[in-house]
């Protein structure tokens, strides 16, 4: 009985092998035949001296291009020089006499892979280990709000005759707005002025009246050793001048109302014209030409958006690393930063969100989108003033592989692999317990199919490796071994056969020798590779 179940097993697991391979080999055929001419009408061999006739950056391209593409490609290799000396060397066909169409010294002779060039180092991008304090940022989402709004309303009473802004208007400091009535307001002002001149003539006349008197009580005071002199009129004559003197202060003091008569109504006339106490917008009109209005009855609505501060509602536990004057990154959108600073954190706190409200001042200097009100914007706010100094890498460097994780250093000319343990992440980096040191140079872009020891070029300032932006392939997001199993690649069909969930586990398994010789195989050697890996997983 244990005979005839262990020989069950093994029919069945050669009959899971045995699909996969047929159905592998089904995928592989239909994407070659696909290719018009391409590589599935060629033998096996002649695949093999294609696809080893291209460079690193041509076999990216070629694996992330569509069908089409790939079949206008494969058509220019064809009939290009590079693949014209593929198809003779696959071919083994003479050339001056010496079997396999390579002479001594040509190229590609007295080696295999007649026609092949020598590949470019990879180009890579490199980064720098850093030891810096990690602190987490929390994203807090705020608005845009205006440091003056309100409504302007008139000084005084009466008719208004003209109204000179209208809604959307931007005015500057002291600019008319609108315009009252003012021919009353003038005769007005004229009155009081007459009032001023006849208070000053007053006041003048009982001046005059006082230096009368007082020239007179001076003659009598002269006599007063003669027998002229009478002592009741000398006395008289004083109490004369002490009441000239007391018309004096009432007529000084009538000149003075008058006078403020007289600027209050030149005021008046002066707040007939209703001017913007500040540069904004106008938002509304309240009134129009002709409305007959109280002393602060509204006119217009403005709002001054040229000086604009941003409110925050920031949890309590998050406003540690906040105070006046701290630096905070703003996002506006997904590509636009400016810094702000903390103005104020206002000592007033919801009792249901548990948060408190932040007010910033923005730097908006350089080219920046007109903010306006209510507008919301994010603020990035740090979970503490410091935190504690780890050693930290781009999350781009680390490289996922089934043994664990590494990160290809940098050193002469080439790199080398190094095990490394991660920690917390924060911002875009990742804390390195150990395996690294601060000041190492490491690659951090087109490290996905670096090799131990592999010569490398450094991409210059502002360039990305493989021709994308991101220093991807520029065909498809993401790079990476994925762009390597493409279904228009060599054994295309095979890979296609492997669900796309163990795609990854399966090219990362493979050591670097294994991926080169799996990346050089022809269709049938790859859909026998392939086979026998996902037999040898099925019976573990």
């Amino acid at each position: 009985m244990r005979v005839n179940m262990d020989v069950s097993r093994r029919i069945r697991s050669a009959a899971i092998v045995g699909f996969v391979a047929l159905g592998a080999l089904v995928l592989a055929d239909t994407a070659m035949a696909q290719q018009g001419g391409g590589p599935g009408s060629l033998s096996p061999e002649k695949r093999q001296q294609f696809f080893q006739s291209l460079t690193d950056d041509e076999r990216s391209r070629f694996f992330a291009m569509s069908p089409e593409d790939k079949q206008k490609f494969i058509q220019r290799k064809l009939s290009g020089k590079g693949a014209g000396q593929a198809q003779r060397g696959a071919q083994g066909g003479t050339s001056g006499g010496h079997p396999g169409g390579a002479k001594s010294g040509a190229p590609g002779g007295g080696r295999p892979g007649g026609g092949r060039r020598r590949r470019p180092p990879t180009l890579v991008e490199l980064g720098e280990v850093t030891s810096e304090p990690m602190i987490k940022i929390f994203p807090i989402t705020g608005r845009m709000v205006a440091s003056q709004r309100g409504e302007i309303a008139a000084r005084i009473k009466g008719n208004i005759i003209r109204v000179r802004v209208k809604i959307g208007d931007r005015v500057k400091k002291g600019q008319v707005i609108a315009d009252m009535e003012v021919s009353r307001l003038k005769l007005e002002a004229e009155l009081k002025a007459a009032d001023v001149l006849q208070a000053r003539a007053k006041w003048k006349s009982a001046q005059a009246q006082v230096d009368l008197l007082n020239q007179e009580l001076k003659r009598l005071e002269r006599l007063r050793r003669s027998a002229a002199f009478s002592q009741a009129r000398f006395e008289d004559k004083r109490q004369e001048v002490v009441k000239a003197r007391s018309t004096v202060d009432e007529t000084a003091a009538a000149l003075k109302r008058a006078r403020a008569s007289r600027d209050l109504a030149r005021i008046d006339l002066k707040d007939a014209a209703i001017r913007a106490p500040y540069a904004g917008v106008i938002l509304n009109r309240h009134v129009s030409p002709g409305a007959y209005v109280n002393a602060g009855s509204r006119i217009v609505s403005m709002l001054d958006d040229e000086n604009l501060e941003i409110e925050a509602d920031v949890p309590s536990d998050r406003l540690t690393a906040l105070k006046p004057g701290s630096k905070v990154v703003l996002r506006i959108d997904a590509k636009t930063k400016r810094e702000a600073t903390v103005r104020a954190i206002i000592p007033d706190e919801n009792p249901l969100a548990r948060t408190r409200a932040v007010r910033l001042i923005p730097n908006f200097k350089g080219k920046t989108a007109p903010m306006v009100p209510n507008q919301s914007v994010v603020i990035d706010v740090p979970s503490s003033a410091g935190g504690r100094q780890v050693v930290a890498v781009v999350k781009d460097a680390i490289v996922n592989q089934q043994s664990g994780n590494i990160v290809f250093v940098f050193q002469n000319g080439r790199v080398r692999p190094t095990r490394v343990e991660i920690g917390e992440a924060f911002a875009n980096k990742f804390e390195i317990i150990s395996g690294l040191r601060p000041g190492m140079k490491i690659v951090v872009r087109g490290n996905e199919l670096l090799r131990p020891g592999q010569p490398v070029r450094v991409a210059g300032a502002g360039r990305r490796p493989g021709g994308g932006p991101s220093g991807r392939p520029s065909g498809r997001p993401g790079g990476g071994p994925e762009g390597a199993r493409g279904p228009g690649g060599p054994g295309g069909g095979a890979i296609a056969a492997i669900p796309p969930e163990k795609r990854r586990q399966f090219f990362q398994s493979l050591s670097p020798e294994d991926r080169q010789k799996f990346f050089a195989m022809d269709a049938e050697a790859k859909k026998n590779f392939i086979a026998s890996r996902l037999g040898a997983g099925a019976n573990r």
